[in-house]
């Protein structure tokens, strides 16, 4: 290309000598100008060169075109800058000032958002503008700017109605859409991947390795997905190299390094007596508590030996990840191979990095205009230590938060190693397990290893007709190991660790699935319409063992030199057919007026044969008015309506819940066939508009109301002597209703200046209909009674105000005390909380609790759902500059904040130090701690505003460094996950629903990544 660019401004240079030869024989003197510009035109959203953009120099007569890889060349007469003149069929015309030469020019595509295809939720890929339900599409652009650890967090704030629930710093999300399916609570959505239905959750999927997510929210449209589609669907649509025509190679370096991003406040004092120098007063080895005066206030002291253990033992850690690509288009071909490794540093250096690995091929082959084939293999490989640190009580911060400060967790003995117990221990009320010491002397396994292996073939047998088909294998082997060597020590000796002990668990899972389609498409006249015929063969079958034993023989890890008669050893079985047959029939009217009608039927090896199959209708409708009626500035609107039903299997081994009682040699159950269990079903209906404004903002908006029924609940029917009987019924039953708002689009673009923004708004409800029959219970914390949202928090409750006072009719308060006071008898101290008033100031002060005896004294006392969640997403670039941020915001949602309330039971949170210097009794402490039992005043708001992502970039000019013969782009990034967070949330993670429990930490990561495509 470049010898060609010196040919031709050879050929220009001696024209132009020529002419000024000629010119000066007729004496006509002109000024001589020789300027040349080069360029290359991309699309504007994929990136990507666009060949036969014609370039037209303002006036000259004569104009290129871009060549395959986008490029054009100029040599003109005039002097810089040029004004050009832009256009290419299927992009909007462009006019721009060229100040300097090379430069590259972006065309945005004409009716972008209408003529993009989607696969979801639709038998055969059709384009959003024919589309009757609601999709939301997000593009590479958004997913890999700030590439997600995994693919689980990296919709949060860009899907409206999409819920993220991390409850640990660490772990993948759980992701939720449109609320409760089931009075359990959510049901996550099918993950399917290129077309693959699997058993996959986006946590297990790579980032850098998406091109774009799209997602279904609703039976409306999931109804496709029969049985499997209840909690809507995400399709991930892997990067395949079609959109290249040359080899391209893609290299991704980032390294940082993340910390804590959360910790409750804690207190440096303690209420013990001390001597003159700072230090305890010990009688008799023990300290003695300081009292006042009044006999029941305490004074409060700095620690003398102070140690942050949170600080020293949590600390900054290292994360980097290195990821390649290649990819390659030909005329009948295209190729993308990726690898990635990253490393996961997480709270604490103790703990060795989480890490994983994965792999991508997708290979496509066209080698007629007829026949079409697709190929895929995914591995994933996951070695996840944190999860030895990720529960309560082997946790690192149930230690070092609750630790005495003046005891340090990193104290080490001659040797180098952590201590088991540090000095001070025996001072201390309880012995603390040190978990550094844990954590250096057991030794733990826990490897995931997930592969997907699939085929996909299409032939289009004439013009009208085309059948396709596809077969997937998907596995899961997950392996973990616990050992602990022979002397392991314990605070009281422990036969089932003292002398060595290993645990093994295995689990081997495998989906296989196969799908057959034959479709007829067919245009008369203004009529477009088509049917789709499908039949889909799932098996997904599971084997697990798990064994365990003490008093090793040996110091090696295995079950063989354990004692036998210590081993314990268990195996699990399970299979599941699935048959699903579908048709669906679809019409279009003038490209204005469109209907999709599905039905499926299912049929599942986890019912008896009289419910085996069940019926999975859809209809939905759209019109587009502005085909008819011009609205300027929106320059598209469509109206749509969808109804559909969808469903979910229950457990396996639920068929076989029924159970007949026996009462020979004591009580006894055998279980029966439970045949008459059904699938659960939620029919949804959605109303709602797809709008552009200017030709520039994408609006979508969606209400939704569902209906699930037919919801299993485990019925604790009894627990008799030789086991426990566990019988699943269709009893329960949730309405949920979603409003929802998404805008996207490029508000701005100039010559060197762009501006994109999106925005999601979603507010969710959901409220337990029915219970069938069975009492309302406590199911995880939260309250399971008809009326109530599924996730009501249940508990205890302490007054914060007389007005939450009732009286009878005598004026006595019949919900606190003993029905003696009156409210003129009650008031509110200074920490928010209602005392009698007489005890106030005294050794009896203590918070006044609701009473109710014929609830046991609790009741719903917070609700875990936020009023709404607000997702921004703002993407800048000015040159070679570009800035991407990313912000979610949560507005209401409690949750109950056991972290603080423990602290408080050992003296260690604020709470007890604010008390303690009010003058309270130890006593008022306690009984606000309220022995661990869930109690509102530990329920705490989780409204908070969070920057997610945050990229700033520079893209590195190759061609002015003399690279671009190896580089074809080159830019360097400064990267930040989970940047900030404001909140006045005081416990360890705000995200995710159910308690704070000295969860795993939430962390930021920073880091700087550098990126080649060569």
């Amino acid at each position: 290309m470049e010898n060609f660019g010196i040919r031709k401004c050879s050929i220009y240079l001696l024209l132009l000598v020529c002419w000024v030869g000629i010119s000066q024989a007729q004496d006509k003197p002109q000024p001589i100008v020789n300027a040349s510009l080069v360029g290359q035109i991309i699309d504007a959203h994929t990136k990507e060169p666009i060949e036969g953009v014609t370039v037209q120099l303002e006036a000259v007569t004569h104009n290129v075109k871009t060549d395959r890889d986008g490029n054009f060349q100029f040599v003109t007469g005039q002097k810089l800058p040029f004004t050009l003149h832009l256009s290419h069929v299927g992009y909007e015309s462009k006019v721009l000032v060229a100040e300097h030469s090379p430069i590259t020019i972006e065309l945005i595509p004409l009716d972008e958002l209408l003529e993009e295809v989607v696969v979801t939720g639709v038998s055969q890929g059709v384009s959003r503008k024919k589309l009757s339900f609601a999709l939301t599409k997000v593009d590479s652009e958004l997913i890999n700017t700030v590439p997600a650890l995994d693919a689980s967090t990296t919709l949060r704030g860009k899907v409206a109605g999409l819920r993220i629930d991390q409850s640990g710093g660490n772990a993948g999300a759980s992701v939720y859409l449109r609320g409760a399916k089931s009075v359990s609570g959510n049901v996550e959505p099918l993950i399917v991947v290129d077309g693959f239905v699997t058993g996959l959750r986006l946590a297990d999927l790579n980032p850098n390795d998406i091109e774009s997510i799209e997602v279904v929210k609703g039976a409306a449209a999931s109804a496709l997905y029969g049985t499997r589609g209840e909690g809507g669907i995400i399709q991930v649509l892997t990067k395949s190299g079609r959109s290249k025509s040359r080899l391209s190679i893609n290299v991704d370096n980032e390294v940082g390094f993340s910390d804590i991003l959360l910790l409750p406040p804690t207190t440096d004092k303690h209420h013990f007596k001390v001597n003159a120098d700072g230090s305890f007063f010990l009688v008799d080895g023990a300290r003695v508590i300081d009292y006042q005066e009044n006999g029941y206030s305490v004074n409060l002291h700095p620690y003398k030996d102070h140690y942050d253990n949170t600080a020293n033992l949590l600390g900054r850690t290292t994360y980097f990840t290195n990821a390649a690509s290649v990819a390659s288009n030909g005329d009948k071909y295209n190729l993308y191979l990726s690898a990635q490794n990253q490393y996961k540093g997480g709270v604490s250096p103790a703990v060795a990095a989480d890490k994983r690995q994965n792999l991508l091929l997708n290979v496509g082959y066209r080698p007629s205009t007829k026949i079409s084939a697709d190929l895929t293999a995914q591995y994933g490989y996951f070695d996840t230590p944190s999860r030895a640190v990720s529960s309560r009580s082997e946790g690192l911060l149930y230690s070092t938060l609750l630790v005495e400060p003046h005891i340090n967790l990193s104290e080490r003995d001659a040797e180098g190693r952590y201590v088991y117990l540090p000095k001070g221990t025996e001072l201390s009320g309880q012995q603390w397990t040190n978990p550094f010491y844990r954590l250096t002397n057991q030794e733990y396994n826990y490897i995931t290893e997930n592969l997907l292996l699939g085929g996909k073939l299409k032939y289009n047998i004439n013009q009208y007709f085309s059948a396709e088909g596809a077969v997937s294998l998907q596995t899961r082997h997950y392996n973990t190991e616990v050992y602990h060597p022979i002397g392991y020590q314990t605070i009281t000796p422990d036969v089932e660790l003292n002398n060595g002990n290993y645990e093994l668990t295995t689990l081997r899972e495998s989906t296989r699935n196969g799908q057959l389609q034959l479709n007829y498409n067919r245009t008369s006249g203004r009529l477009d319409w088509g049917v789709t015929a499908k039949y889909v063969y799932e098996s997904a079958f599971g084997t697990g063992f798990g064994g365990s034993g003490r008093n090793l023989t040996a110091p090696v890890k295995s079950l063989l030199v354990t004692e036998p008669n210590t081993r314990e050893l268990s195996s699990s079985w399970e299979k599941t057919v699935n048959h699903g047959y579908f048709l669906n029939a679809k019409f279009g009217w003038d490209d204005k007026f469109f209907i999709d009608a599905l039905g499926r039927l299912d049929q599942s090896s986890r019912f008896g044969k009289d419910v085996g199959t069940a019926f999975f209708p859809r209809v939905s409708a759209a019109y587009r008015l502005t085909e008819d009626v011009p609205l300027y500035p929106l320059t598209e609107l469509k109206f749509r309506v969808a109804y559909g039903k969808a469903g979910s299997l229950p457990p396996f081994g639920a068929k076989d819940s029924r159970v007949t009682i026996s009462n020979a040699g004591g009580v006894s159950y055998t279980q029966n066939d439970n045949t008459d269990l059904k699938r659960a079903i939620t029919e949804e209906t959605e109303i709602g508009f797809d709008a552009i404004l200017w030709n520039r903002l994408n609006v979508q908006f969606n209400y939704a109301f569902s209906n699930s029924t037919n919801d299993f609940i485990s019925v604790p029917a009894f627990a008799p002597i030789s086991g426990s009987a566990n019988i699943y019924d269709n009893l329960g039953a949730v309405k949920s209703n979603s409003l929802e708002l998404e805008v996207n689009g490029k508000v701005l673009e100039k010559t060197k200046f762009a501006w994109t923004v999106g925005l999601t708004f979603s507010k969710v409800r959901s409220k337990i209909t029915s219970l069938g029959d069975v009492p309302e219970f406590t199911q995880n914390g939260y309250r399971k009674a008809v009326g109530a949202s599924t996730t009501a928090i249940y508990g205890y409750s302490i007054h914060s105000d007389l007005a939450q006072l009732e009286t009878n009719n005598d004026g006595f308060v019949v919900n606190a005390g003993d029905g003696t006071k009156r409210i003129d008898d009650y008031m509110v101290n200074e920490f928010g909380v209602v005392v009698e008033k007489a005890a106030y100031g005294t050794a009896k002060e203590a918070p006044v609790f609701y009473v109710n005896p014929a609830t046991g004294n609790a009741k719903i006392i917070g609700e875990a759902n936020p009023n709404f969640n607000i997702g921004f997403s703002n993407s800048f670039s000015y040159g070679p500059l570009s800035l991407y941020a990313v912000i979610d915001w949560q507005q209401g949602g409690e949750k109950f904040n056991e972290t603080a309330q423990y602290l408080t039971y050992v003296y260690r949170s604020r709470f007890s130090e604010l008390s303690s210097a009010a003058g309270k009794p130890l006593n008022f402490t306690t009984q606000v701690f309220n022995a661990s039992q869930v109690t509102d005043y530990w329920i705490e708001s989780t409204t908070h505003v969070a920057l997610r992502e945050l990229s700033l970039s520079y893209k590195i000019p190759t061609q002015r460094l003399g690279l671009s013969k190896l580089l074809q782009n080159a830019s360097f990034s400064l990267v930040g996950r989970n940047l900030l967070i404001w909140t006045n949330y005081q416990g360890v993670n705000v995200d995710g629903l159910g308690q704070d429990g000295f969860n795993y930490p939430s962390y930021r990561i920073v880091s700087g990544k550098l990126t080649f495509n060569f």
